[in-house]
């Protein structure tokens, strides 16, 4: 059903060096550390905030990492998910394993980002500045070897159709491994309706099918919608998370991202939603996907 977008999702091992301490939620410092790297390759002006500058619309810094805006709306070509999250004590030797999943038009630019990751080792990581040495960058799906050992295999830098099987479904048990944010009118969500979750989900997939695909993707909305109401929250649990990270764009440098975790059970007929929560997986919900936020595991009854 998306094998329009393409998806390539790249796994980077990397090594501490040295003891020292990190934010739990790691996310946002690796996208930070991705981004300088990205940046310095491809800004000719560092010292203009993107949206500001001219050359915009052709930059590879903006369309790779930091969409500024534009008819799809500001979303990126790209995906966060950090391994084992909640550490935040890093001794020599430890292991910091992540996956960097690339969407649509960003898997023909995979090259860049595997740039950046490289140069990440050359960077300190967090407040702390430790240093960590990228081990090896792996295609997750295929477990081919991208890089290790200084050495690159390009030709494993390949891409495949988001591919989304249908079953059969009365039950639907979701699991938000990382915080969820889906805010409506600024106010984070306290209880999340199947269709309140279904509108998030496909409004997503939407604006990166129109900014980062060819494809023409034309939802039956209300009618999806108006099924979607018919299904049933069978048990909730949702925890607040407290989450502080570093902007340029706040007087004070500290944005405040409200956010969720927890679990929640669905009941009705799930069978022609599947395909739609199974893309989700891959493609995120809600804000905050660039860090690592709206990562769910799903199963069913059947």
């Amino acid at each position: 059903m998306f094998e329009f977008i393409k998806i390539l999702t790249l796994r980077a091992t990397y090594e501490c060096q040295e003891e020292g301490r990190l934010p739990s939620y790691l996310g946002s410092t690796i996208r930070g550390i991705l981004g300088h790297c990205i940046r310095d390759f491809c800004c000719d002006f560092p010292d203009k905030r993107c949206f500001q500058c001219e050359k915009k619309d052709n930059c590879l810094y903006v369309q790779c990492f930091s969409n500024t805006g534009g008819e799809a709306g500001a979303v990126n070509p790209y995906v966060l998910y950090v391994h084992g999250e909640g550490r935040e004590r890093w001794k020599k030797g430890d292991l910091c394993v992540f996956d960097l999943t690339l969407l649509g038009s960003g898997t023909e630019r995979a090259g860049i980002y595997l740039d950046a990751l490289q140069a990440a080792e050359k960077r300190g990581w967090g407040a702390a500045r430790l240093s960590f040495r990228l081990m090896q960058v792996i295609d997750s799906d295929s477990g081919n070897v991208i890089y290790a050992g200084g050495k690159c295999w390009f030709r494993n830098l390949s891409p495949k159709p988001l591919q989304t099987t249908g079953r059969n479904a009365s039950y639907a048990s979701l699991f938000f491994d990382t915080p969820l944010r889906i805010v409506s009118g600024d106010k984070l969500f306290d209880k999340l309706p199947f269709d309140t979750f279904i509108q998030f989900l496909i409004r997503r997939i939407s604006l990166l099918t129109k900014a980062y695909t060819d494809f023409q993707l034309e939802w039956k909305e209300e009618e999806l919608l108006n099924q979607a109401r018919k299904i049933k929250t069978l048990d909730e649990y949702w925890r607040e998370v407290p989450f502080i990270r570093y902007s340029m764009n706040q007087k004070d440098g500290k944005l405040k991202l409200s956010s969720r975790t927890g679990w929640i059970l669905y009941e009705g007929d799930l069978s022609g939603f599947v395909p739609i929560l199974e893309a989700g997986k891959y493609l995120r919900v809600g804000k905050g996907a660039t860090i690592g936020f709206g990562h769910y595991d799903i199963s069913y009854d059947k």
